[in-house]
């Protein structure tokens, strides 16, 4: 009797413990429920900052951080913070012509994973709105505006482990020191992800 009941309670601890061992080491993207990721990489702008095109941005650098819940298999939402320099050429600025830009926003996203080998690439495209702080180094100047963005990336899953490039639009009103437009921040990046 104390045989079969030793026995009874394995199978069933077995039977308790094997969903969740396999959850652990699947490699279906799809049944992730968090991905968090790391990228650094370029920030360009699409557009000068005025008519005569005497003042425009000089090529910079973003990193950012995010994290991602998968609501269903295919959709999510993400929150993510990007810190990024460029520097504004030809404008008639006192002090440096550098500035630093702290993007904050949540956005929900959408992927479509393919087998690829052993591993998965998976396509996304994503959405959203928060907010930008413009900071201009060497002053007491800082200004926040409301932004969208927009943004595709491609992710290559190995296991929980992932590569990831992505570009991303920031969509802001750059209104200040004189200039009044429609500011558009393009950030390409490469990263690491990591699902579990």
């Amino acid at each position: 009797m104390l045989k079969q009941s030793v026995s009874l309670a394995v199978t069933v601890a077995a039977l308790a413990i094997t969903p969740a061992a396999l959850h652990a080491q699947s490699t279906n993207p799809l049944a992730d429920r968090f991905t968090v990721a790391a990228a650094f990489g370029g920030l360009s702008s699409a557009a000068n900052l005025n008519p005569a095109g005497t003042a425009d941005w000089r090529l910079g650098w973003a990193g950012s951080i995010d994290a991602n819940y998968w609501i269903l298999p295919r959709v999510g939402v993400r929150a993510s913070g990007t810190w990024a320099q460029d520097s504004l050429r030809g404008g008639a600025l006192s002090g440096r012509g550098k500035f630093n830009k702290f993007a904050y926003d949540a956005d929900v996203v959408l992927r479509y994973p393919l087998a690829a080998g052993t591993g998965t690439v998976v396509p996304y495209v994503l959405g959203g709105a928060g907010a930008i702080s413009v900071h201009q180094l060497g002053s007491d100047s800082t200004w926040t505006k409301f932004a969208g963005n927009v943004g595709a990336g491609v992710e290559y899953r190995f296991g929980r482990i992932g590569l990831r490039a992505e570009g991303r639009d920031y969509i802001y009103k750059f209104d200040r020191y004189g200039f009044d437009k429609t500011q558009h921040d393009i950030a390409w990046q490469g990263g690491v992800t990591v699902s579990f």
